[in-house]
């Protein structure tokens, strides 16, 4: 695992509404992550739900994140320079399906044996969605989907692309691998702090929690109070501190060996460490290989702790 700071593929920040809204329909369908986002999508989806018609509902619930929702994902990233929303679905809907095929296969999307099928249901999913839910969303969410990706493309000169990729993911490195030639990052609000990773051919697909909360809130933001929290317990101190003292990333199954803990609760240490920025997460892909320790978070923390405590 190298740690090199020039990356061999370009890196760009993406913004537009239509990846919002797979991300949104992702954290719907993803329910064992409910309980780990911000949104408290347990909640957000039952109140979702109520306002659902019948027939979108019940299709949801039968989807699950796997290989045809991947290749429903791609689709719609493979359109998305078309234009919005409806025109994204437009030019799937018109499309032959040997058009689609071709197109499919020189992105790198994965091709399935009923791809008619995959068409429709990708059709489906995102006009149902979108009307009886996107639409309505609150509109600060995407207008500070587009004031973050704006920020983030300003910083582009002043960091290495090593070090953009980890001030924006706060903490991924996504390692140089054959093919790979282009990393694509997406501003997210709904499935913050956790992240969607998909890989199309050349394309890594990045979705990285953007910082935006509509709640009105005067103290601490959650990913600042996420990073106190996550040092408040013992095993993931320890944690901290061996890879801190690791000459080299360290697998996970390296790391259950030095706790001595269950992989369960390993995980779930390793997951609040890395949601709140306290180690980076080393990518081949969409293959998670290890972490080691990434310090810069402990400066942002104080800084966050300091800011607090003088405001006014």
């Amino acid at each position: 695992m190298s740690h090199n700071v020039n990356a061999p593929y370009d890196v760009h920040v993406a913004y537009g509404p239509v990846f919002e809204l797979l991300s949104s329909l992702h954290t719907f369908i993803c329910r064992k992550a409910y309980k780990k986002t911000d949104l408290l999508a347990s909640r957000w989806a039952e109140q979702v739900r109520e306002t659902l018609s019948p027939s979108l509902s019940a299709l949801l619930e039968s989807m699950e994140i796997n290989t045809d929702w991947k290749v429903i994902y791609g689709f719609v990233c493979m359109l998305s320079d078309q234009g919005g929303i409806e025109e994204v679905v437009d030019r799937l809907e018109s499309q032959t399906l040997p058009e689609l095929k071709q197109q499919a296969s020189a992105y790198g999307i994965p091709l399935s044996d009923d791809m008619e099928n995959l068409r429709k249901l990708a059709l489906q999913l995102l006009s149902g969605w979108n009307e009886e839910y996107f639409r309505h969303m609150d509109t600060r969410i995407l207008s500070g989907l587009k004031l973050e990706a704006e920020r983030r493309k300003r910083e582009k000169n002043v960091y290495s692309s090593m070090g953009w990729v980890d001030r924006i993911t706060n903490g991924f490195r996504f390692e140089p691998s054959a093919g790979l030639t282009q990393v694509l990052l997406v501003p997210q609000y709904h499935f913050q702090p956790m992240n969607i990773i998909y890989q199309f051919g050349s394309l890594l697909l990045c979705h990285y929690s953007a910082g935006v909360y509509v709640q009105e809130d005067d103290f601490l933001s959650p990913q600042e109070y996420r990073m106190i929290r996550s040092l408040g317990e013992k095993s993931r101190l320890k944690i901290l501190k061996y890879l801190y003292q690791s000459q080299s990333p360290r697998t996970f199954i390296e790391i259950v060996r030095h706790l001595q803990l269950s992989k369960g609760i390993t995980h779930d240490h390793i997951f609040k460490l890395r949601a709140a920025g306290f180690i980076h997460a080393h990518f081949d892909g969409e293959t998670l290989l290890g972490y080691s320790a990434r310090l810069a978070a402990v400066d942002e923390m104080h800084g966050s702790i300091l800011s607090y405590m003088e405001r006014r």
